[in-house]
């Protein structure tokens, strides 16, 4: 039986990101937790009002498209500072996180931070030049509400564990974090199951006796591009890891496809934009054969920059790998790496608790996955030829990143230099047809040249670039943030 061909273009892209802090303190956590509710110690300081509610930000519901924008070129720039700092490898080739739940956890954790700790927090988090900071972070919860994104926060509290009142209430004023007893593992994975629509089931296997705080946020993203795609269309092609392997990898074609395609002679790359319904977009940078690789593109990656430049769609043959990524890594040495390594020793948390707190680890775990649903299209909207028609092909490393058109804040970015990881690599008819390279300096210049679409592509693929929107996506990601006192465990 056929599906509707309105179908035919459905596209899920699923992100869903979670960061947590595990805290211990010194008092009462060797014996097993029992049921009950936080205890939340203490009247709020009138004495520390921050900054942003002096400036009178605290009671706004609505920002300007400017401050929208302040807001997303802060997380654009958190999330290219944390992908510089991942390693890339033949083990974990690729590399997929939110920046905007990285700055949600951070910024959460930051309420609680004070002195030297707080200014390192807002420096990380390029937050000094922007007046009401949380207050515009929080505000894009609400504006979530109305797009294609959800975003999910809950913070635990191990019962008996003595929590300042203040920072309780800013959790739940600003991040919409809902203070709840900190009882089971089950319990906690039934919320992280819940929170991630069923794709990561069993987050913990346990959760020490030690831990008294966990701040935990989910974003989850489901989307359809504004341009139908065709399932039919995809076949296999190559995959340039290098100017010596490939992998052969599904493509998903679409042979009329309106695209937004710039040739951008300072990051010597190509940038595709790819429009979903609603007010998010897919964004591509592929650098060009031989002129770089991903690692040269991102210190001198803008993506507000970019979207300005972008021309007018231009109809033309576009593919994109059929790709599924799993990603895990711990984030300590990338955070510390970003100067953030005081956390991990001995920071100022004393807004959270009058115990002392630190943060022992950064976990992190995700999967994506692009594919068709299952849909058949209409052999009607088959284009088997199409002749003089520009076609511009994922064919080589790239780096992405799913965009709010609003505030140009990267929902989530990645690298990704292999998308067939489990394939074994096989070597170039073209041992030159692309250089490219992901993770070390391209050797050899060659001049890229805009082909046109023919029934049959180049044997070697060189000079030839695709990029077509899939049909399906799906994402899942955890990050963990580990607080100790400083004692070893």
């Amino acid at each position: 039986m056929k599906m509707p061909l309105q179908d035919a273009g459905c596209l899920e892209m699923k992100l869903c990101l979670l960061l947590f802090l595990l805290c211990l303190c010194c008092l009462g956590l060797t014996e097993e937790p029992t049921p009950g509710t936080p205890d939340v110690s203490g009247p709020v300081d009138e004495e520390e009002d921050t900054e942003e509610e002096v400036q009178s930000c605290g009671g706004r519901q609505l920002f300007s498209p400017e401050e929208r924008r302040a807001i997303g070129g802060t997380i654009e720039r958190l999330g290219l500072q944390i992908l510089e700092k991942l390693p890339i490898g033949p083990q974990q080739p690729n590399i997929v996180v939110s920046p905007l739940s990285l700055a949600f956890a951070l910024a959460h954790l930051t309420l609680g931070a004070r002195n030297k700790t707080e200014k390192l927090l807002l420096k990380s988090l390029h937050a000094h030049s922007l007046p009401c900071y949380h207050h515009i972070l929080g505000g894009l919860l609400p504006y979530f509400r109305n797009t294609s994104l959800e975003v999910a926060t809950r913070m635990y509290l191990r019962p008996g564990f003595e929590v300042k009142l203040s920072f309780v209430e800013d959790s739940l004023a600003r991040y919409k974090s809902q203070p709840v007893p900190l009882v089971s593992v089950e319990d906690v994975n039934q919320w992280v199951e819940n929170a991630t629509n069923g794709h990561i089931p069993n987050f913990l296997e346990s959760i020490p006796h030690d831990v008294v705080l966990m701040l935990m946020n989910a974003v989850y993203f489901k989307g359809e591009w504004q341009t139908r795609f065709d399932p039919l269309g995809t076949s296999k092609g190559i995959f340039y890891l290098d100017n010596q392997n490939s992998v052969s990898v599904n493509m998903m074609k679409s042979a009329q496809y309106p695209l937004r395609l710039l040739d951008d002679p300072e990051l010597e790359a190509q940038v595709a934009s790819f429009p979903f319904k609603g007010n998010t977009s897919f964004l591509i940078v592929m650098p060009l054969p031989g002129r770089g690789n991903v690692s040269s593109v991102l210190p001198k990656l803008n993506i507000s920059d970019l979207y300005r430049r972008l021309p007018q769609e231009k109809t033309m043959q576009v593919n994109l790998p059929k790709v599924k990524l799993q990603y895990r890594q711990e984030l300590q040495e990338a955070l510390t790496s970003m100067g953030l390594g005081s956390l991990f020793l001995g920071p100022d948390l004393s807004g959270i608790s009058d115990h002392p707190l630190k943060v022992t680890g950064v976990r992190h775990a995700s999967t994506v996955e692009l594919s068709e649903e299952g849909v058949e299209a209409s052999a009607t909207t088959v284009v088997t030829s199409m002749r003089s028609i520009s076609l511009f092909s994922v064919n080589s490393p790239f780096l992405f990143a799913l965009v709010d058109d609003a505030s140009l804040a990267p929902l989530f970015m990645g690298i990704v230099t292999n998308p067939a990881p489990d394939n074994d690599p096989m070597l170039n008819d073209d041992p030159y047809g692309n250089s490219t390279m992901s993770d070390q300096p391209a050797t050899e210049n060659s001049k890229h040249n805009n082909r046109s679409c023919s029934e049959t592509e180049p044997a070697g693929g060189s000079s030839v670039q695709s990029c077509s929107a899939p049909a399906s996506e799906r994402e899942q990601q955890v990050n963990g943030l580990e607080i100790s006192n400083g004692r070893k465990k």
